[in-house]
């Protein structure tokens, strides 16, 4: 009949392996040997010597040997099964600590996003009051300090647009769109961005465009060029700095160039780490936080662009990616319009929908500035009822996302088009980090301007509506 195993040993065999179990169980192996040896010796010692009281006394000598090993036995099977309890109770706790953290890092997360959201509203605000200034009947000195006052106001925005992106990567949640389009209309969208702050700084910017097809996330790639852009402006005092496109065999490689400070070559390998900034002295005064390279990296390691550095102390830096070549749909290859003669540009009627009187006065006054005729309103109804009494219809409507009630900005825009024949163009303001509400509303055909507006932008799309 076959000896059934101790429950300790069946424990014992299915815990996890590890030094110091295996060591007691060697042990435990080791004193059975050893009782089973005793036990054969007093057998052979009985049989050799037949006498009763030879007999009795090797029986006691092994109820004896038996009684202390025995012991031994549960002894060490309670320190086992103890260790295997302490094991159990760490396990638990490590668990319970990386849950904790990883608790603490979604929470870290979220607090930047809800932090860069509700900030960007009063900075939108401010930038759209001083832009709606009239500079005319200002002295040169006042002029130069708003000017100022506007760059150091952009770079408030570009840090905070930098924490989103931050917040983002952390959080685990992007997903790259890969789709097709021309690598023209990505510089196209940039381009007016930087413009303005290129020449606040006293910079030549200059844009080399590609007729080539991309293949990749747009959104993403664009966040990658801005970083790239805005870190050649501030590092360079003076000079200029060249975005261009050189075609490669596996991809287009788009270029950043400066003729800035310049970074030595025993920063390079390190510039691309979280919070990594290169000595003091050879800094810019407005120098960042160190983190637009390192977004730089981690979204070309998502988009699995490679890229490239090259600088020299005192010359500048080129910094570079290159991009998969996508295809032009079939349209495209077969026709290409041109748009000859001298465009006519025309003020537009600009509807504006936003709950907060800030945003809604201060945009109003600057499309106002620039010849527009804005008409601002808290709600649709609203906007439709100046329109109406106005006997105008709109070239353009303009909305902020989250309204008051509830209400989105997509619908505030639908219910303005119902009232009018002519659908206008519309576009939808908004600072909200969702991606995937990003791409909804693209899809379906509405301008995306994020919080604090970019104005240039802005300015360049008005430009374009009004020479149609």
């Amino acid at each position: 009949m076959k000896r059934k195993r101790a429950p300790a040993k069946r424990a014992a065999r299915r815990a996890p392996k590890d030094p110091r179990r295996a060591r007691l169980v060697a042990q435990n192996r080791a004193l059975r040997k050893q009782v089973r040896a005793l036990i054969e010796r007093v057998e052979r010692a009985v049989d050799e010597q037949g006498g009763a009281f030879s007999w009795f006394q090797a029986a006691a000598t092994l109820e004896e040997t038996v009684r202390q090993r025995t012991l031994e036995y549960e002894q060490l099977n309670r320190r086992l099964t103890r260790e295997l309890e302490a094991r159990r109770e760490i396990e638990l706790a490590l668990k319970a600590a990386k849950a904790q953290a990883e608790l603490a890092n979604q929470s870290k997360t979220r607090f930047l996003a809800a932090a860069s959201h509700d900030l960007r509203q009063p900075l939108s605000s401010a930038m759209l009051f001083l832009e709606s200034v009239e500079t005319g009947s200002l002295a040169t000195s006042d002029r130069d300090y708003l000017r100022k006052a506007l760059v150091a106001l952009a770079s408030l925005s570009n840090l905070l647009g930098t924490l989103l992106d931050v917040a983002r990567l952390d959080s685990g949640t992007i997903e790259p769109q890969y789709a097709d389009f021309p690598a023209a209309a990505v510089l196209d969208r940039i381009g007016p961005e930087f413009e303005g702050v290129a020449r606040a700084a006293g910079l030549e910017l200059q844009f080399v465009r590609s007729g080539a097809w991309l293949r990749s996330d747009m959104h993403l790639l664009e966040t990658v060029l801005r970083n790239l852009i805005s870190n050649a402006i501030r590092y360079t005092p003076r000079g200029r700095v060249l975005v261009g496109c050189r075609r490669r065999r596996d991809g287009l490689e788009i270029q950043v160039h400066d003729t800035g400070i310049g970074i030595a070559g025993e920063h390079l390998s390190a510039i691309f780490d979280p919070y990594y900034q290169v000595p003091a002295g050879a800094r810019s005064h407005g120098a960042g936080i160190g983190l637009g390279l390192s977004i730089v990296d981690r979204i070309s390691r998502l988009l699995s662009l490679e890229r490239r550095v090259r600088s020299q102390p005192g010359r500048g830096s080129m910094f570079a990616v290159r991009v998969p070549y996508g295809r032009a749909p079939e349209t495209h290859r077969r026709s290409r319009r041109s748009v000859a003669g001298v465009q006519r540009r025309r003020a537009l009627a600009i509807a504006v929908i936003d709950d907060d009187p800030d945003i809604r006065q201060g945009l109003a006054a600057t499309l106002a500035k620039w010849g527009h005729r804005p008409l601002a309103a808290a709600t649709a109804t609203d906007a439709v009822v100046q329109l109406i009494g106005g006997d105008l219809t709109p070239d353009l409507v303009i909305s902020d996302y989250h309204l008051a009630g509830g209400v989105k900005g997509d619908a505030a825009i639908e219910e303005v088009r119902r009232e009018f024949d002519h659908v206008p163009p519309a576009v939808v303001m908004t600072s909200d980090p969702d991606a995937a509400l990003r791409r909804s509303l693209e899809a379906r055909g509405f301008t995306l301007l994020e919080k604090p507006l970019n104005l240039a932008r802005l300015r360049t799309l008005l430009e374009r509506l009004a020479a149609q």
